[in-house]
């Protein structure tokens, strides 16, 4: 008796014991879940914060405002303001391609070779860009045969070669070069002689290709000039 007397004794002291590194085991299990979580938390908030475009040695791009954004100012590079010729911005200016559709369009110019809303209404120069299947009419031809063409350009065209070289510095100097050395310097700006009215073949002639056609073989029957 003595002995299961002990033994009860003994088994009843040792269960306190026992239950102390279960109780103890569960905070540092826990404690590893929070240091875990924790971690990735840091791990998602680094990746956020870096760049795509980081590379190892190197600070990432400082990114600005999309409004602080310079637009490109095509009108004044256009006309050459305060007479620069390279490219000119302005401050939180910015034209898209709706806008720069809108422009041209208004002045009766195409965007994109395309035409202009108002040609299509009217049905004007878009004869092969339109194909239809059934019920749904395809600007198939504006893939293949599209031009920036039209008569708003022809007009431009020949208004530009007709003013020849209009700046007076150019001018000037050609005179001095014309008595001295018995040439010009400067010649006028080239302007393309493409009209975009239907032509006769897919390819065009020799004389239509270099502008020269001394028998008249071309010239006014199959190749008209834009001027």
């Amino acid at each position: 008796s003595s002995r299961f007397g002990s033994s009860r004794q003994c088994s009843s002291h040792s269960l306190p014991s026992l239950r102390r590194p279960l109780v103890a085991a569960m905070p540092a299990k826990s404690s590893r879940l929070a240091r875990s979580g924790v971690a990735l938390l840091l791990g998602a908030a680094a990746w956020e914060s870096c760049s795509s475009s980081t590379f190892v040695g190197t600070r990432a791009p400082v990114q600005q405002a999309r409004t602080a954004m310079n637009g490109y100012r095509f009108d004044w590079m256009l006309e050459g303001k305060n007479g620069e010729k390279g490219l000119q911005t302005q401050d939180g200016y910015w034209v898209g391609e709706v806008g720069f559709e809108k422009a041209m369009g208004a002045q009766g110019y195409r965007y994109r070779m395309r035409p202009t809303s108002k040609e299509m209404k009217e049905g004007k120069e878009i004869d092969g860009l339109i194909f239809q299947i059934g019920p749904l009419k395809l600007r198939l031809g504006e893939a293949f045969g599209g031009t920036g063409n039209n008569e708003a350009l022809r007009v431009l065209k020949k208004k530009l070669v007709a003013e020849g070289m209009y700046d007076k510095a150019k001018i000037a100097e050609n005179e001095y070069w014309k008595k001295r050395f018995g040439h010009n310097r400067w010649e006028p700006s080239y302007i393309d002689q493409s009209n975009g009215l239907p032509t006769n073949g897919l390819f065009r002639g020799l004389a239509a290709w270099s502008g020269i056609d001394p028998l008249k073989e071309e010239k006014g029957k199959t190749w008209f000039e834009a001027d």
